[in-house]
């Protein structure tokens, strides 16, 4: 060899050291993974709380509930979820209908009475005719001054005497004893149900039953449900519906006006010739059967996973319902959006449910007549009322778990996307919650696992002023991006990087299992170009015959050792995968004792050696090529450009591997047409890989079958490397080519799949 063939090999392998430095550098130091990132419109949230909100109180059975479901099913079918369709189920509902403007309104009032008590056993109003009003209230209106709670009673009420019981403990109700005619106040200190409350007014025959809360001027609404047998029954329904033809008004009234009734009540009790009485007009409010409304439309995932993600679409009679839950169907529907341009391995059902606020109607009568999919469900995720709004105090996310195993998960994902720098007035809470307080509830009384994303109570929460005006727009995004990194995370979406050069004109999926047999094909008829190059060189010096068998080492090597075992024990796990690498090294080992035990390898000759590393390479480079071929058919399968990609890496290493075939054959006396059918022939279970994974395995074949599959192959290719190639390659005494060889075929390798992904 001459001065300038020194040269060039020396100037080959500075290059080669370089390229593989530089490469391996950006891969493992430099490169950071492609992380998921949504691009979240709050925009179109608006303009669909707007939409919503425009319908008015939306309560079960409803007009506006009609015209809600209506737009939502549009939506979802506009996102591009399959199977939208709207279900309808029959439940105890409650619901009001005003008076007209020029009838009786709905209203009560109050009076100071003095004169005689009622005669016995007369009714009120009768024997105490007499009585003349000292003080009175004046119409105190609907709204204002008292709301109905949940399946109240609505009868006309006339000359109940006021009376106050505490906070209306069992104890309370149990001393003062009957309570026929009387009218009942409570200073409500959520100390008991509003149910068990109800419960002990009627079976004592009160009148009328009447709540406030300290701080409270604006009545809000509450509905009066009875948990029973794991599930959350309306009042009526409850305690075998013996309560069902009794109900008495049961109403929320404001602190002032509480104020006044205790001041008529203590002066009533100071004086024996003066009376606390109210009356009151209460129709308007009606108990019975309604339609409950659901919607529902998926993303059919890639595996056999089912996420459900819900939100409840009507409101409380009184309200519109911005924040609740507006704003908790339109941040539903940017998540679909977003989804929609992945591909999870779960399948993501989206629904929204009418009757939440009567009692999570909706969803507890989709879960009692759709069991069978409530089995399989491995996630329900529930968004309820989250606006935030730091400058009200109001900038903490609620979230919420029943498995504790999740909060971990789920407290990273938070962490993180409240860190970018965007969210720095927010904070969010994670926290075990097997109960829940809106539709969640529903799915844990079934034992589903649930995540609920929830807001704190705000001031027009379940008021007629929650309206559009009360959102905080910038803050809609926050709980629809950490609802997304849930999904992605529970969800099995495989975040591919994307190759340096890319391939345009190939996007989506192939339809046929023709195209992606093709392209595998292509790649292990490319060990063939390897053989031929063997073919066509006259004859294959020491130097040749070094730099190739080390060139084929460095190859096998690199992808062994940092693709097919490093990378996928990084995502399959590295017990399974180092493992199932072993077992390929012990194969061989036991392969490679078992063939030569009746032959003398020290007085094998040179030719005899390089001949059965070659055969022993074609060998264990066959057994590489099929699960080759399974990765390709998947990854053809889910995106098109990517297998194209896949092919042209997995060619351009198949060239010398099939020269690390054919040159020792040929040399070790096997003959140039024999050496090249052999490397050519080792290509042909690469495409037999892909039919078997296409026709055969597809339906059952895992991400992680696959990682351990090209382990198992890692394995076998390292004891190939380092037993037959490497010694061969220095038997020759050309060190210098054998180190050039083999640092130019890694840097050869790793560069390709560098660019080509």
């Amino acid at each position: 060899m001459g001065p300038s063939s020194d040269r060039t090999l020396t100037i080959v392998g500075l290059i080669s050291a370089i390229v593989l430095l530089s490469s391996l550098t950006y891969e493992y130091l430099l490169h950071e993974e492609n992380e998921i990132s949504f691009s979240i419109d709050n925009s179109d949230m608006i303009e669909d709380i707007d939409r919503i909100a425009s319908f008015g109180p939306r309560v079960a059975g409803s007009a506006e509930e009609n015209l809600a479901t209506e737009y939502i099913s549009q939506r979802f079918t506009e996102i591009g979820l399959e199977n939208v369709k709207v279900e309808e189920f029959q439940v105890t509902g409650a619901w009001f209908v005003d008076a007209d403007p020029d009838e009786h309104q709905i209203l009560m009032h109050a009076q100071l009475e003095q004169g005689l008590q009622n005669g016995p056993g007369l009714p009120d109003g009768t024997a105490g005719s007499g009585r003349i009003a000292i003080e009175e209230t004046g119409e105190l209106n609907h709204i204002e001054a008292f709301t109905y709670l949940g399946y109240s009673g609505a009868n006309h009420k006339h000359d109940n005497m006021l009376t106050f019981l505490g906070n209306g403990s069992a104890e309370q109700f149990e001393n003062i004893g009957d309570l026929t005619d009387l009218a009942v106040m409570i200073n409500y200190d959520n100390s008991r149900s509003l149910a068990e409350i109800y419960k002990d007014s009627i079976d004592r025959n009160a009148g009328v039953v009447m709540i406030y809360s300290e701080g409270v001027e604006t009545p809000p609404f509450r509905s009066v449900t009875v948990k029973e047998n794991g599930e959350t029954v309306p009042f009526p329904d409850a305690y075998n519906g013996q309560y069902a033809d009794s109900l008495i008004p049961y109403i929320y009234i404001s602190e002032s006006v509480a104020m006044v009734f205790h001041d008529y009540i203590e002066q009533a009790e100071s004086d024996s010739t003066i009376f606390a009485s109210l009356d009151g007009f209460w129709e308007g409010n009606n108990v019975g059967t309604r339609s409950v409304k659901v919607v529902t439309g998926e993303l059919p995932g890639k595996g056999e996973g089912e996420i459900l993600v819900g939100a409840h679409h009507d409101s409380v009679y009184i309200s519109p319902g911005a924040v609740d839950n507006a704003v908790g169907v339109s941040q539903l529907f940017e998540v679909a959006t977003q989804i929609s341009e992945l591909n999870l391995d779960s399948t993501v059902r989206f629904a929204t449910w009418g009757g939440e606020e009567l009692g999570l109607l909706g969803s507890q009568a989709y879960i009692e007549s759709n069991q069978e999919y409530i089995d399989s469900l491995d996630l329900y995720i529930n968004l309820d009322s989250t606006n935030l709004n730091p400058s009200k105090g109001l900038g903490t996310l609620g979230i919420e778990t029943s498995d504790a195993n999740l909060v971990d998960s789920i407290s990273k994902i938070q962490s993180s996307v409240l860190n970018n720098g965007e969210w720095n007035e927010y904070d969010a809470t994670v926290q075990v919650n097997q109960q829940g307080n809106s539709d969640h509830r529903a799915f844990n009384q079934f034992g589903t696992t649930t995540i609920g994303f929830y807001g704190w109570e705000y001031e027009e929460y379940h008021r007629q002023t929650d309206v559009p005006s009360v959102i905080h727009q910038e803050s809609l995004a926050l709980t629809v991006e950490i609802v997304l990194h849930v999904l992605v995370t529970q969800g099995g979406h495989e975040s591919v990087e994307e190759p340096l050069i890319q391939i345009s004109g190939l996007e989506g999926e192939s339809e046929s299992w023709v195209f992606p047999f093709v392209l595998a094909l292509m790649a292990g008829l490319a060990t063939g170009i390897g053989g031929l190059i063997v073919f066509v060189v006259k004859e294959i010096s020491q130097e040749m015959m070094a730099f190739l068998l080390a060139m084929a080492a460095g190859v096998m090597l690199l992808v062994s050792v940092l693709d097919l075992w490093f990378s996928q024990a990084m995502e399959n796990g590295f017990l399974p995968i180092t493992l199932s690498f072993g077992v390929g090294v012990g194969i061989v080992y036991a392969a490679s004792m078992y063939t030569n035990k009746d032959e003398d390898i020290s007085s094998m000759s040179k030719e005899r050696k390089l001949y059965k590393s070659g055969i022993l390479t074609a060998i264990a480079l066959a057994i590489h090529n099929f699960p080759e071929g399974l990765a390709m058919g998947v990854a053809v399968l889910e995106n098109a450009q990517y297998g194209v990609v896949l092919m042209a890496a997995i060619a351009l290493h198949n060239i010398p591997e099939g020269i690390a075939v054919a040159a020792p054959i040929q040399a070790g006396g096997g003959g140039r047409l024999k050496a090249t059918l052999i490397a050519m022939a080792t290509g042909f279970t690469e495409p037999l890989g892909a039919l078997f994974a296409l026709l055969i395995l597809g339906p059952i074949l895992t991400p992680f079958m696959v990682g351990c599959s090209l382990a198992f192959v890692g394995g076998i290719m390292t004891v190939v490397a380092y037993k037959e190639l490497i010694p061969q390659a220095m038997e020759q005494n050309r060190p210098r080519h054998l180190v050039v060889g083999a640092v130019f075929g890694a840097a050869v390798m790793q560069l390709s799949l560098l660019l080509l992904g």
